[in-house]
């Protein structure tokens, strides 16, 4: 628990630094559970195909900003987080709901796709207060909680998104049993075979302190994401997060502590075990 502080305290830190250099107090961005503004429609000209794609995607609403290239960097530095055992199903969650998961998980699975080297798939495992359909624009009837419960097949489920390169399994209806149905063997099939058709595989899971979802599906991947939101979420619920992910045997691979916006970050990356200085 001693790093989650360090890394908290680190940024607590340098957002101090910061604005006693004039820079602009960070401010916190919109719940990411129904997120408030107006979806961007894209043309032909788009490196999209067409649909709505909310502006919070920034590495395709604004490739070329500051915040863009921040996402791509966390994408590098997870490509490069273990040589030797390559990171490529991972889950992102956060220990609180509006913490950013959702928006991290669409926007570091573009920046994956951006490569082009390698098919992403973006699983909206958040069957509870699915998002990533309406951050994408993409359909909602059918999903995950279809799939894992036998009532259609994967085929039926899994859409193209409006970026070549990514696809993206939505959550589908709103099952009464999540937990079961994501500690399914028939969701450890589901992961060997996206595993297996796809580069990268980017699960997006409701947060941990609130459900046992997260939990459930961290140790059937190779690494966790744990966002949390500077000046949002309290330390103990942050180092309570982290403790329920070690007690599943997950694998913590970084955290994404967002909500520290200025001209040009919107989070920081911290590998877990090492906070940036």
């Amino acid at each position: 628990m001693g790093r989650m502080n360090e890394a908290l305290k680190r940024a607590a830190e340098e957002r101090e630094r910061r604005l006693s250099q004039g820079a602009t107090a960070p401010s916190v961005a919109p719940a990411l559970h129904g997120v408030g503004g107006t979806a961007g429609t894209f043309t032909a000209a788009s490196p999209f195909r067409g649909g709505e794609l909310d502006p919070h995607i920034v590495v395709v609403t604004d490739p070329r900003s500051p915040l863009a290239e921040q996402y791509r960097t966390l994408r590098t530095n997870l490509l490069a987080h273990s040589p030797d055992s390559p990171l490529q199903a991972l889950v992102v969650t956060s220990a609180v709901p509006a913490e950013g998961k959702s928006v991290t998980s669409v926007n570091l699975a573009c920046a994956l796709a951006e490569e082009g080297e390698r098919k992403v798939v973006l699983v909206d495992a958040d069957m509870r207060k699915p998002t990533l359909h309406r951050l994408l624009g993409v359909d909602n009837q059918k999903g995950l909680a279809d799939y894992l419960s036998g009532g259609t097949m994967l085929e039926l489920v899994l859409q193209r998104s409006p970026l070549p390169n990514l696809w993206v399994l939505p959550s589908g209806r709103v099952p009464q049993n999540p937990a079961e149905l994501l500690g399914s063997k028939r969701m450890d099939d589901l992961l060997a075979r996206l595993r297996r058709d796809y580069g990268f595989v980017v699960v997006d899971t409701p947060p941990v302190v609130s459900t046992t979802d997260a939990a459930v599906v961290s140790p059937r991947v190779d690494g966790t994401l744990l966002v949390v939101r500077m000046e949002s979420t309290p330390r103990e619920v942050a180092r309570h997060a982290v403790e329920l992910l070690r007690k599943s045997r997950s694998n913590i691979v970084g955290t994404v502590l967002t909500g520290l916006q200025d001209a040009v970050h919107d989070y920081y990356y911290y590998p877990y075990g090492q906070p940036r200085g």
